[in-house]
């Protein structure tokens, strides 16, 4: 039997038909409130040109009459080491909070161009007979003067510190350099001084230093912390690392990684003369910056009159990441109060109140720390 063409066109249109049609009951879709802009991925990074003519890229995030914070990062790491706070990002908008993370020499899309003993910038491209030259007290001054230079350009006077873990000499520079324009300064288990050993330009130190670097998933392994309880955290980490190590085809060059190590090793700055007010974060079980560097700290700013010293008995080298949330309060001035996870929800709590939450079952830190778990393998 025929079967006639206009039959075979139905047939098909039905099956098309029953293919794209809405399921019975389904809402309209022309009434649904749609996002009018995109989900946020990233911080985008901008670039500045300073007085010497090195080209510093910068994470600037919030609102420009917020009190902002310049965030400065650990050992080896770019400017996307902000990413790795946003994970209180809500938090953060909450209480109103801009951060200012400024690239260090040599890290991530930021051209390896120290100073010399004079203070004058070493070009990227002039050889590793020029570059040996570099002075890591001069790149560390040189840093807090790009800093300050980016905050000039966006119009930020006054302004908080955050620093983590390796960016502790950077911080206390920058707090020297800037003086009154400190509002705060807050040390998470912040580096004051490594103990002496190999230093920039040995060739053996440049090798270990990249062999540290040249695998992101050694670099930057946190698991077994609390910081990879947070999901996703631990693969923002790799990224962050392979941003710092490798992204405009530097392969690992360890000569910025190297200079950090270096001015680790350098004497302190100077910062007695530094008023504002001071909060240490540090891990009493933390045995890669042990509390004696919370110590050399607290007598260094020998000036302050306001301090507030948070110590985690059970803290190791993650309480910069699980005690975030409470970092984030005292920059935003709550700086007698606590953020604590009670019944369910989080809450902001008087400090002297902490004793009785704490009793009755309260932990530090936001309500997801509660149901934090370790991720599947």
């Amino acid at each position: 039997m025929k079967t006639r063409p206009f039959l075979l066109l139905a047939l098909a249109l039905l099956v098309a038909g029953l293919v794209v049609a809405a399921p019975a009951g389904a809402a309209n879709p022309r009434g649904l409130n749609l996002p009018e802009d995109f989900s946020y991925i990233g911080a985008p990074v901008k670039s500045f040109t300073t007085e010497s003519g090195h080209v510093v890229n910068y994470v600037d995030e919030g609102e420009e009459d917020w009190p902002t914070v310049v965030l400065i990062g650990g050992a080896g790491t770019g400017v996307r080491a902000f990413e790795l706070t946003e994970f209180v990002r809500d938090l953060r908008l909450k209480l109103g909070i801009r951060v200012v993370c400024v690239e260090r020499n040599g890290f991530g899309m930021t051209l390896f161009e120290p100073a010399d003993a004079n203070g004058d910038l070493i070009p990227w491209d002039a050889g590793d007979a020029a570059l040996a030259e570099a002075d890591p007290v001069k790149t560390r001054e040189m840093y807090a003067e790009n800093v300050l230079e980016v905050l000039n350009h966006l119009c930020v006077n006054d302004f908080s510190i955050i620093a983590i873990s390796g960016g502790g000499p950077f911080s206390g520079e920058l707090a020297r350099q800037a003086g009154t324009r400190v509002r705060s300064i807050h040390l998470a288990v912040a580096v004051y001084q490594s103990s002496p050993w190999l230093q920039y330009p040995d060739p053996v130190f440049l090798e270990a230093m990249r062999s540290y670097i040249v695998n992101p998933m050694v670099w930057w392994d946190m698991t077994g912390t609390t910081a990879d309880m947070i999901p996703g955290w631990q693969e923002r980490a790799y990224d962050e690392a392979a941003w710092a190590a490798f992204v405009r085809g530097q392969l690992a060059d360890p000569h910025a990684v190297a200079m950090d190590y270096t001015i680790f090793q350098m004497t302190p700055p100077d910062v007695s003369m530094v008023t504002a007010p001071l909060f240490t974060y540090y891990g009493l079980l933390d045995t890669t910056v042990l509390p004696t560097q919370r110590d050399a700290w607290i007598a260094a700013y020998s000036s302050v009159c306001d301090l507030t010293q948070r110590d985690y008995p059970d803290g190791v080298h993650d309480v910069q990441y699980r005690h975030y949330d409470q970092i984030l309060l005292d920059v935003a001035g709550y700086g007698d109060y606590l953020v604590i996870a009670y019944k369910g929800k989080t809450r902001v709590i008087p400090e002297a109140m902490w004793p009785k939450y704490e009793r009755r079952g309260a932990i530090l830190g936001i309500q997801a720390w509660v149901t934090a778990a370790p991720p599947e393998d």
